[in-house]
Order: structure tokens, then C-alpha cells, then sequence
């Protein structure tokens, strides 16, 4: 009998140190992965500027699209926040995996790819095909968001990055939209390319009012500064963009300003 329980205890020791290692294993997996996949993004979009790939710049190939969504090119500087949030997010990832982690990991590599696809699709002038990367990213994201907002005890350190990158992508999404349709000729329905970047704006805004109450400012402020790029941008140049942008700025920024005041109530 008691050769039996020893069989049995010395058994059990090594399947649990076998579950441990083959989970360990697959937790260093994921970190790995989606460092890679961060990474090469990183450093794709940084090459799509330097080189630049096939000859044009992101920004450049942006603005001879004429939209009245896009922000003035300062406001493409978010980048580089959006960037060191990501890294920040890989450092909280190594120091401290969690459930969510593990969750989110598909969706982070999904993600990445997507942007990578994009850079690529852009720069070679398919612009139709760059929509549905631009979705895939935005839908990944949108996955990551609701995985992360299940629980209030995440780290801002996980939660931050994807927010601000959420909030830059839906605006890059519908401009990027918008700029499939002008290659397209569509011819809006009769209503002037300046009302519906109008319309997009107060999309826009309803977007971040809706972050806002969910108590999600980093996104709210993202749109806001993006609207903020758009006014810049259009200023004495489009009265209808130029209306919904000042009306979009002043909502965003009361909104802001209420929530908190009750929320300090």
C-alpha cells in the first residue's frame, strides 16, 4: 500500500510538472509571437516612409486623394504615441501574462498582419483591397476592446495602448473608406464630399461621446484629436467641415468635462 501511494504521489508530481512546463512553454509561445508580429509591423511602417515603398510616402499618397476627412499631417505624429504604447503593452505582457493575455494574442497577431497588408496594399495604389485590411484591423482591435473591458481589473498598461490605437484606426477607417468611394467615382447620393466628411465627423463624435460614458477617455481623445487635425486642415476651406468639426471639438470636450465633474461628485 504504501509503495502504491508513493507510485501514485510521484506520479502525479511529474504530470503536474509536465502541464507546468507544457504551459510555460506555450506562455513564452505567445509572448514571442506577438513581439514578432508587433515588431515587423513597426518596422514595415517605418520602412513604407523611409525607402519609401514603391516610391511614395504614406501621407503623401493620402493627401493626393482629395477627401476632407483626413487630418493635417501633424496629427499623423499619433503614431509614434500609438507605438511606445505597444511597446510599453510587450513589456507588461513579459513582466506580467495574463488570462487576458492569452486571450488577446490572435487578435494582436491579426491585427499586426492586417497592418502590414495595408502598408503594402496602400502604397501599391489598391485602394479597394486596402479597405478590407483596414477592417481586419479594425475588427481586431474592436475583439481586443471587448475581451479587455470584461474585467475592471486589467492593467492600464494593457488596456491604454489598445485604446489609443482603437481610436486612431476607426478614424483611419473611415477615411479610408472614403477615399475607396472617391476612387470609385461614387457620387455620394448628390451630397457634396463636404457634407458627408461632415456626417463622419458627427460619426466620429458620436464615437467618442458613446467612449466616454463607458469611461474609455483615451479614445475620446484620440477622435477628438483627429478632429482637431481635420479643422486645422480645412479651415476657410469647407464651411460644412468646418462647422461639424468646431461642434464636434465643443461636444467631445464637454462631454469630457461633465462626466468628470459627476464622476467627482
Amino acid at each position: 500500500l504504501y509503495l502504491f501511494t508513493f507510485s501514485f504521489l510521484l506520479g502525479t508530481i511529474k504530470y503536474s510538472n509536465f502541464i507546468y512546463s507544457y504551459s510555460m512553454k506555450k506562455e513564452l509561445i505567445i509572448k514571442l509571437s506577438v513581439t514578432i508580429s508587433l515588431v515587423a509591423m513597426f518596422v514595415v511602417n517605418a520602412l513604407a516612409n523611409i525607402l519609401p515603398i514603391n516610391g511614395i510616402t504614406t501621407g503623401a499618397l493620402s493627401d493626393a486623394i482629395p477627401i476632407y476627412f483626413v487630418p493635417a499631417g501633424y496629427a499623423f505624429s499619433i503614431w509614434g504615441l500609438i507605438y511606445a504604447g505597444l511597446v510599453v503593452y510587450i513589456i507588461s505582457m513579459f513582466t506580467n501574462f495574463t488570462k487576458e493575455d492569452k486571450a488577446i494574442y490572435p487578435w494582436v497577431i491579426t491585427s499586426s498582419l492586417a497592418n502590414i497588408a495595408w502598408i503594402f496594399l496602400w502604397h501599391y495604389r489598391l485602394i479597394y483591397l486596402s479597405v478590407i485590411a483596414m477592417v481586419i484591423i479594425l475588427a481586431s482591435l474592436i475583439a481586443i476592446f471587448l475581451i479587455l473591458n470584461k474585467s475592471k481589473k486589467v492593467s492600464i498598461f494593457k488596456t491604454l495602448p489598445f485604446d489609443i490605437y482603437l481610436g486612431w484606426i476607426s478614424v483611419a477607417s473611415i477615411a479610408n473608406i472614403a477615399a475607396a468611394l472617391y476612387i470609385a467615382n461614387w457620387n455620394g447620393f448628390g451630397i457634396s464630399p463636404e457634407v458627408w466628411s461632415a456626417i463622419m465627423i458627427i460619426i466620429a463624435t458620436g464615437l467618442a461621446v458613446y467612449s466616454i460614458l463607458k469611461k474609455r477617455y483615451a479614445y475620446s481623445l484620440v477622435i477628438l484629436w483627429a478632429i482637431i487635425g481635420i479643422l486645422v486642415k480645412f479651415s476657410g476651406l469647407s464651411n460644412p467641415v468646418e462647422i461639424a468639426s468646431t461642434l464636434g471639438i465643443l461636444t467631445i470636450t464637454s462631454v469630457i468635462g461633465f462626466k468628470l465633474y459627476l464622476d467627482n461628485k
